[in-house]
């Protein structure tokens, strides 16, 4: 007797209510799984001010590259912080984790050790070469052999001109301290994306020109650390910016700043 009624209804309720814990545990736990990790309360956005594209100053951070930014993060309810650093700076910043995003650096294969570029493709801009008005004219790349050029340090300008060794580089952390070395004769040219020098030059009254030879401009892109944990949205932020372009919020945004 005793036997089979520890066999009976009650051990078959018992059994029943433990399988059922441990069904409700598993389930819990696959939703824990499927459940995106909390991020932190803002997205840091690292770089160097580089009008028109990112402009630091009084008031909110803005500039072509910034206010699309700005845009997709408003629709996705997300919060920013930016802050100003040298180019160098912040791609180790981004290397070490200590930033989240950057927007406008091209594309290199050391860089995607430690960056996810996005399908995101900004605007990109031809660079110029300025220089005094008496300076040796520049058509090709051989007539910049043997001939002193600031650079902004931490930038690329394309394989053409960074792989070649004839130049004499005097790199820089701001394009306005560029040209102005060039406006003060010490050094004989400067090379900036085009729309950026021409506002520097008229903002500054820099007596420089522009030389014949552009260098094409490369894709910039949006990229997102791979050590951030905002890269598990980056999903999100390409489908946000797909639908600016869409729906023309991209291209007037652009348009205001031609």
């Amino acid at each position: 007797m005793l036997a089979s009624s520890a066999w009976g209804p009650g051990f078959r309720r018992r059994r029943f209510g433990l399988a059922a814990c441990a069904l409700l545990a598993l389930c819990t736990l696959a939703a824990q799984a499927q459940t995106p990790a909390a991020l932190p309360p803002e997205l840091r956005i690292v770089g160097s001010a580089d009008p028109p594209y990112r402009i630091f100053g009084p008031g909110a951070p803005r500039g072509l590259y910034f206010d699309l930014m700005t845009e997709a993060a408003r629709r996705l309810a997300w919060r920013l912080s930016f802050a100003e650093v040298p180019s160098a700076r912040a791609f180790k910043m981004m290397e070490q984790g200590e930033a989240d995003l950057m927007l406008g650096p091209l594309m290199t294969a050391d860089r995607m050790r430690f960056l996810k570029y996005c399908e995101v493709q900004l605007p990109s801009e031809d660079k110029a070469f300025y220089a005094l008005s008496d300076a040796a004219p520049v058509h090709r790349l051989s007539d910049l052999d043997g001939r002193s050029i600031a650079v902004h340090r931490g930038k690329r300008y394309g394989a053409a001109f960074d792989e070649r060794s004839g130049p004499l580089r005097q790199e820089v952390n701001d394009y306005r301290v560029a040209l102005e070395m060039v406006a003060r004769g010490r050094l004989e040219l400067a090379i900036v994306p085009e729309r950026q020098g021409d506002l520097l030059v008229r903002q500054h009254g820099f007596p420089l020109h522009k030389q014949a030879l552009r260098l094409v401009g490369e894709t910039p892109y949006v990229v997102i650390a791979l050590r951030s944990p905002w890269l598990s949205r980056q999903t999100e932020l390409e489908r946000v910016f797909k639908q600016m372009r869409e729906d023309g919020s991209w291209q007037r945004i652009v348009r205001s700043y031609l």
